[in-house]
């Protein structure tokens, strides 16, 4: 049974009936779409289970190869709250002592604008994408989209989407579900992939899952050469389901708006406190959003055109980027990312997830994030690559919200290639 056969056949024992009489997976000549699957027993981040992406040993062995380990570590350090998929935590300071939230530290993360301007940023897509964009065109607003490359995949239409906020001049940025080093890895490289094969660029920018980022992660995102991006204020458009929630989200934003800060994301250290002196308060604001619901649309509908009569500046999230200011949306063409990605041959084959054989040599100055490579790009030999061939199967992740978990499956991420010539 070859590896595609293999993919359908697990994503029909996940997603099949209790009962063993009807499948939750519909399947079309692509990919399957499947259904996710509640859990028994939900918990505070676990609703539904939806299986983990594969791992690609060549792809952790590659960003390996690219880690600075004394000044940013991240190989071998586990993640900072194992038992879920929510929170995040202040960094600490790098390995020569230069603090987190300064733009010394290459790896802190964008997480507020300038005195006079806003970014509004949206997750999940592409979702209601059109509708979105006309809100945007409404209000002469610019939004930065961060996409998740499985949503893509899911749906033709998808295609078209990524393609209209290009087009529209807004910005496309990377956002994924999972949080171990090579699930993260290898999510984010398909995430590139479904984006690259449309519009021949690699994102700079990512959203974490939930926002959950430590230093682990931060150091393994400046490894490859991206940048990281948080938000000052939440609308809480994912819990608004009817008329009166989401006016209630709504005047809420926009209090904390006015405020300048939300009490639940206000620790990225700035020059003025809170009033209770236990968190920061931000002059220039990044929001966000999200792009799935109706609900969540009628909350764009309301909140964004409050942003728009303020009499501030909307910036993209790269104007926003303290540590690389102005950096462009996309790597450039010679970033060491880029030139890997290119390299990826999809559908990929045994050879990608039993690469122990495999070490990278790669060559650069001044790091991934600068783009600025030097003799060459990649050099492979038959050094082994330690523990590669060894990584563990990882069980089933569990998330949150169900529209992450539609799209994301085991089939679909091994079956991309199927359909790549189909988004050139």
């Amino acid at each position: 049974m070859n590896r595609a056969a293999i993919a359908l056949l697990m994503v029909w024992m996940v997603n099949a009936d209790p009962t063993g009489t009807v499948s939750r997976c519909e399947m079309d000549n692509r990919y399957p779409a499947c259904e996710s699957t509640p859990l028994p027993t939900p918990d505070k981040y676990a609703t539904f289970r939806v299986p983990s992406v594969p791992i690609v040993p060549k792809w952790t062995a590659f960003v390996e190869s690219l880690g600075d380990n004394v000044l940013y570590p991240w190989i071998n350090v586990p993640v900072s709250s194992p038992d879920h998929d929510g929170e995040s935590t202040p960094g600490g300071p790098n390995g020569a002592g230069v603090p987190w939230g300064s733009a010394e530290n290459k790896a802190t993360e964008v997480f507020q604008c300038l005195d006079g301007q806003y970014a509004l940023t949206f997750d999940d897509g592409p979702g209601l994408t059109p509708s979105f964009l006309n809100v945007l065109n409404d209000n002469a607003v610019v939004g930065t989209f961060f996409l998740i490359g499985a949503n893509i995949v899911n749906d033709p239409t998808h295609v078209q989407y990524v393609k209209d906020l290009y087009d529209a001049g807004h910005q496309i940025a990377l956002h994924t579900c999972l949080q171990s080093n090579e699930e993260l890895i290898s999510e984010i490289i398909f995430n590139i992939l479904s984006i690259y094969n449309i519009i021949g660029k690699v994102p700079r920018y990512f959203r974490p899952p939930y926002g959950a980022i430590d230093d682990r992660s931060r150091h393994l995102l400046y490894a490859m050469g991206l940048r990281p991006v948080m938000w000052t204020i939440d609308t809480a458009d994912t819990a608004a389901t009817n008329n009166s929630t989401v006016s209630a989200a709504v005047i809420t934003a926009e209090k904390y708006i006015e405020q300048n800060y939300d009490p639940a994301f206000n620790y990225f250290p700035s020059n003025t406190r809170t009033p209770d002196g236990n968190g920061y308060t931000y002059e220039g604001h990044i929001t966000l959003e999200h792009e799935s619901t109706d609900s969540e649309l009628q909350v764009a509908t309301q909140f964004v055109p409050f942003m728009a009569t303020r009499g501030k500046k909307s910036v993209f999230v790269n104007e926003c980027d303290q540590v690389l200011p102005n950096g462009s949306f996309y790597l450039p063409e010679n970033a060491v990312l880029v030139q890997f990605v290119k390299s990826i041959t999809l559908p990929l084959t045994e050879a990608d997830y039993n690469a122990s054989n495999v070490v990278f040599a790669t060559k650069y100055t001044n790091g991934a994030a600068a783009g600025t490579l030097a003799v060459e790009v990649l050099t492979t030999t038959t050094a082994a690559v330690a523990n590669t061939s060894s990584i563990p199967a990882k069980s089933p992740t569990y998330l949150g919200r169900a529209r992450k978990t539609v799209a994301t499956s085991i089939a679909q991420l091994l079956l991309l290639g199927a359909a790549a010539a189909g988004f050139s």
